[in-house]
């Protein structure tokens, strides 16, 4: 006799991401800026398979952490920032389940509907599309008698944040450290954030040998919601031992969100001793 596996075993391939399209689902933009004077924000879901696709859209208040050695985790379990920023309970997101045909686009509002009296500042949550192929799973023969079918979901995940009041933001730099490993130089620095909305943009990174020639450069996007150590890594090899100076930029500027977003600050550098062994 033939066993169906269908009921007893399935295997869900759930894929998270931030800001990055898959094949079959794209999503813009990449994360959702909702102001205080519309509270409508609008995300744009695009079917580029062949396949139509079943979609749900959910919300779950987390962000970007780090440990100590700057390594990034995204955080999903404070309660205690969840009080205070979480936009869960006054989003409305309309439709929430829908399907979208081959080649075809469709339009998500999300509405913000804030209770009286909230403070000046950025509230957030993080917006997650679950896409499913509407057509039978893959049937895969593993023997005579046994059939497994496979079903593949894929979730994108994107932030989203509502800008009220008067929105500030800045960061205190608290210390750099070097560390050295495998012809790799990173550089941690311990940031405290200012003001009252979350640090989005970009970190920079130079190295300068003792004649204050520019040798190594590194660039990479950053989000900054409370304090934390964040790390940026270059190339040390071919670099000779010795003395040098590193200088780490923060600016609110990213390539992909419009500056009129952005919660803006004053451009930010330090600087470091680093010794190369």
């Amino acid at each position: 006799m033939k066993i169906d596996f269908r009921r007893l075993l399935s295997f869900l391939l759930l894929i998270s991401f931030t800001g990055v399209s898959l094949a079959q689902i794209s999503l813009a933009p990449t994360s959702l800026y909702i102001h205080s004077d519309t509270n409508i924000g609008t995300l744009y879901v695009s079917n580029n398979s062949e396949q139509s696709q079943e979609i749900t859209v959910s919300l779950a208040f987390g962000y970007p952490g780090s440990d100590k050695a700057g390594n990034m985790m995204m955080l999903y379990e404070d309660s205690v920032a969840y009080e205070k920023y979480a936009l869960n309970d006054w989003v409305r997101v309309f439709p929430r389940t829908f399907v979208i045909a081959p080649g075809q686009q469709q339009t998500v509002r999300i509405q913000v509907r804030p209770k009286k009296g909230i403070a000046d500042g950025v509230y957030w949550t993080r917006v997650k599309v679950l896409s499913n192929p509407q057509t039978p799973e893959v049937e895969q023969s593993i023997s005579e008698n046994v059939t497994t079918r496979i079903t593949f979901k894929f979730e994108q995940v994107i932030a989203a944040f509502y800008l009220n009041g008067k929105t500030t933001t800045g960061l205190l730099v608290k210390g750099i450290e070097s560390v050295q490993e495998d012809n790799k130089l990173a550089l941690l620095t311990n940031v405290e954030r200012t003001g009252n909305s979350p640090f989005i943009g970009s970190i920079k990174a130079e190295l300068y040998d003792a004649g204050g020639n520019l040798v190594r450069q590194q660039e990479t996007t950053t989000a900054i919601y409370f304090d934390a150590v964040r790390r940026i890594e270059m190339d040390s090899n071919g670099l000779p031992a010795g003395k040098y100076q590193a200088k780490i930029f923060f600016e609110t500027r990213r390539g992909d969100v419009a500056p009129t977003d952005l919660v803006q600050s004053e451009p930010l550098v330090a600087t470091a001793s680093v010794t190369l062994k």
